[in-house]
């Protein structure tokens, strides 16, 4: 049963990720770290580079992650449209009623956010392409693009070169 509902909720988490899974700013903080580490990879891989530049950032979450970032989202929701009905009058409860499943609301929403906080793991890999100007043994600086693919720690895992502007197609990379 668990993994009809998982079958059956994919679409919507996969097509909703970027908006569920974090806010802007956590994402941001993310994306810097994962910046960060593709320069230090970059640092000890290219004997020479320069004018870095990153696109297609993204961050493939994993499925738990996913589920409490719906929970806590389900509950966000949840309280914004209980307040829409008390002050339109809509509400049927007593001001008691209210206020209880407002606490119990607000405390399930602190609890879903702090179990969100340090989740791990959060993501299955981020994936971002690395443009930069790097030596060639034709002692040309070209553009190169490597697609480039880090684990949930930041770590690079994987890389290929993807394009390239400028010279050669057979000219190596000059590595340390």
């Amino acid at each position: 049963m668990k993994y009809l509902v998982l079958i059956l909720l994919l679409p919507i988490l996969l097509h909703t990720h970027s908006t569920l899974a974090q806010n802007n700013e956590e994402e941001e903080v993310d994306k810097a770290k994962v910046e960060q580490s593709v320069i230090s990879w970059a640092d000890t891989i290219f004997k020479e580079y320069n004018e870095p530049r990153f696109e297609k950032y993204r961050a493939n979450y994993t499925d738990e992650y996913l589920m409490a970032s719906l929970r806590a989202k389900g509950i966000e929701d949840r309280i914004s449209e209980l307040r829409k009905q008390y002050s339109s009058g809509k509400y049927t409860g007593t001001e008691k009623e209210f206020t209880a499943i407002m606490e119990d609301l607000k405390a399930r929403r602190k609890e879903a956010e702090e179990n969100m906080v340090g989740f791990h793991p959060k993501v299955t890999n981020y994936v971002i392409n690395f443009w930069a100007n790097i030596l060639l043994d034709s002692g040309v600086l070209n553009y190169v693009n490597h697609k480039v693919i880090l684990d949930d720690n930041y770590k690079v895992i994987k890389t290929k070169v993807v394009g390239n502007i400028g010279d050669n197609e057979n000219a190596k990379i000059v590595y340390r």
